[in-house]
């Protein structure tokens, strides 16, 4: 079993506490929720999970490894999606791609296979040839999604990735996320916006101030409708 679990987990930079006694759990096959204003901890409790931050108290397990005591391991479990891409500006969309799996130590053949198949999955496969720099947000959005699923893992931290895009793509995005879990990959995303998680997750934590104030099954943020036949 490949899940997130956090347990007791502090971060603070100086006197600013940004993550406070955090405690939560992301299960497989499962999308889970991370929901909260901005400043509430979110992007630094996902830097700890992703191995770029260490905690200062607390545990991390990702599929069984700690990520502050074994980052690489880690890092081969999950796939890493930032709110912004940090890609190389000069490189193309299929250059990103093809570098990063050579990277995890991909052969470059099958990373050309990977390339083509992942950006026809997440849509950019008209902009393969066309360089970071010119990418849209949404764009950058969507070639972030695709770098995270380069090494097929099987834990999947996705910050912010419904930012910049349109209506139609963030569909699309739903579909991907529900396809992700269907797989049995555990997928763990935050927003500061409700409503773009509502219709998508399994499970919602909700973080204020650095701590979880709330962990329940996404049932209960459904809307409940009233439905009337004519006649």
């Amino acid at each position: 079993m490949t899940g997130i679990v956090v347990q007791d987990v502090s971060r603070a930079f100086g006197t600013v506490q940004a993550v406070r006694g955090a405690t939560l759990r992301a299960e497989p096959g499962r999308v889970t929720g991370l929901v909260g204003p901005n400043g509430a901890g979110k992007t630094t409790l996902l830097l700890m999970l992703a191995s770029l931050l260490a905690p200062d108290t607390g545990t991390i397990s990702i599929g069984g490894v700690d990520p502050s005591v074994d980052p690489l391991a880690a890092r081969r479990l999950l796939g890493w999606m930032p709110d912004a891409l940090g890609a190389w500006p000069s490189l193309t969309a299929r250059e990103t791609i093809v570098t990063t799996a050579r990277l995890y130590g991909i052969d470059k053949p099958e990373a050309a296979v990977r390339a083509e198949q992942l950006l026809a999955l997440v849509g950019l496969s008209d902009l393969a040839d066309s360089p970071a720099k010119v990418l849209s947000r949404g764009q950058k959005q969507k070639l972030g999604l695709a770098r995270a699923l380069v090494h097929d893992p099987k834990v999947l931290l996705l910050d912010e990735p419904a930012s910049g895009l349109d209506p139609e793509a963030r569909v699309q995005l739903r579909v991907l996320l529900r396809r992700f879990a269907a797989e049995g990959r555990t997928v763990l995303i935050s927003s500061h916006i409700l409503s773009e998680l509502e219709e998508v997750v399994d499970d919602a934590v909700f973080l204020v101030a650095g701590a979880v104030v709330d962990a329940a099954p996404a049932r209960s943020m459904v809307r409940a409708w009233r439905l009337r036949l004519a006649g």
